[in-house]
């Protein structure tokens, strides 16, 4: 088959539905399809709505394991740091008018004029479209499909912790017309369920990884390179206040003055909050902290193996796949109670969850990790066989198959 798939960043974009619209990509390819990811040419998200944010070098490969990789121009609204968002309350006033009113605006989230022109002209046998909060690239691949009676499966990627732009009536309104729905998690198929989706028409799919970590993984030459000492707490990704970045620095300060040893690794784009209370950590403490921005892929593996702990405390999560990559390497988890990360982390079982911004119950958990050694490791050891039982690449891609089989029959009833 022709296949394609519609999303908003690609690789050398490092983040998780990057990671996951190529990983079944490529299974594709290897399934004998011709395989294509439409995407734009936004490297930071800022680039969607803003002309300074940063783009994806002119010179980036435009194939990878025979992946054809396709980066669109974005055009933006003038203003765009200010206009962008007042055109989101104001697309949210509409769709609940009506949604009809909104559904003419989603062409400019984001701005992408070439898509609907790609889209007319490649040829296609099953769409893809990701991401709903970013619902033009989703009304391009609706409207595609309908012109042509092809079938086309929805990522939605919900953010159910704060879902204003993300359940909008006419975001569910496009949802609806998807031949398949593929919520990650049970929370995200119950709230489709309880705005009235076909449970005939959803299926689950949830990101993996593969079943045993990459070759050379070294958290020794992780803790060499940085004069890492002390027990090592680590988050990923972006780096902001609805990740919970900041409430974990505050944590670690408390933990700081409570003179508990440990040393905080910070991995991935940075937003400007979080790099200014870094910059405000007495020297003391500073040097305790390591702001690493953005690293290769084989340097974020050697952090995850060199870390006692691993912290997300995000209210933004639609899965969390660092989870499963820390528990390949049987490393303790904390989250936050909110949104996916309850399905993902048994509070208790393979990990701890928190309250999204309770500071003293973040530090309360890394600090009892670190005290007993032993649990944590329990919580690792239960998190490995949980990724080994469900969450392998093999057998979410196995599930895929039967979604995508089934679906194709569908579409020809």
């Amino acid at each position: 088959m022709h296949i394609i798939h519609v999303t908003h960043r690609v690789w050398p974009v490092v983040g998780g539905s990057e990671h996951y619209v190529f990983e079944l990509a490529r299974r594709q390819v290897l399934d004998g399809h011709s395989v294509m990811i439409l995407a734009t040419e936004a490297d930071a998200l800022e680039a969607l709505w803003a002309v300074r944010g940063r783009m994806v070098a002119g010179d980036a490969p435009t194939e990878r394991e025979g992946v054809s990789l396709v980066r669109l121009p974005l055009r933006h609204l003038p203003l765009g740091e200010v206009t962008f968002p007042a055109l989101r309350r104001l697309m949210w006033l509409l769709s609940h008018i009506s949604p009809q009113l909104a559904l003419p605006l989603t062409r400019y989230v984001p701005w992408v004029p070439a898509l609907s022109e790609c889209l007319a002209v490649l040829p296609a046998d099953l769409y893809f479209a990701w991401n709903l909060t970013l619902e033009g690239l989703t009304a391009a691949v609706a409207r595609e499909a309908g012109r042509r009676r092809v079938p086309w499966l929805a990522l939605p990627l919900l953010h159910l912790a704060r879902p204003a732009f993300y359940t909008m009536p006419h975001q569910l309104r496009l949802l609806r017309g998807a031949t398949r729905i593929l919520p990650q998690t049970e929370t995200e198929r119950r709230y489709l369920l309880d705005c009235g989706f076909d449970p005939e028409h959803m299926s689950v799919l949830s990101p993996g990884v593969e079943n045993v970590p990459p070759a050379g993984v070294d958290g020794q030459r992780f803790r060499a390179r940085h004069g890492i000492t002390a027990p090592l707490v680590a988050t990923f990704g972006a780096l902001g206040y609805d990740k919970g970045t900041l409430h974990l620095l505050e944590a670690a300060r408390r933990l700081w003055n409570a003179g508990i040893p440990l040393e905080l690794a910070l991995v991935g784009m940075a937003d400007r909050a979080v790099i200014e209370a870094v910059a405000r950590l007495p020297g003391a403490w500073s040097c305790w902290c390591h702001l690493l921005g953005q690293v290769p892929d084989g340097e974020k593996w050697d952090a995850l193996a060199a870390s006692d702990i691993v912290v997300l405390p995000s209210r933004t999560e639609s899965f969390g796949i660092v989870f499963l990559e820390a528990w390949l390497l049987k490393k303790a988890v904390i989250g936050a109670r909110a949104g996916a990360l309850v399905d993902v982390v048994s509070d208790g079982e393979d990990g701890l969850l928190v309250s999204f911004g309770d500071v003293a119950g973040l530090a309360e958990g890394i600090r009892t990790l670190l005290a007993e050694p032993e649990r944590a490791m329990c919580l690792g050891a239960r998190g490995y066989l949980k990724v080994q039982e469900q969450f392998t690449w093999e057998r979410q891609y196995a599930r895929l198959r039967e979604i995508v089989a089934q679906g194709m029959t569908e579409s020809k009833l």
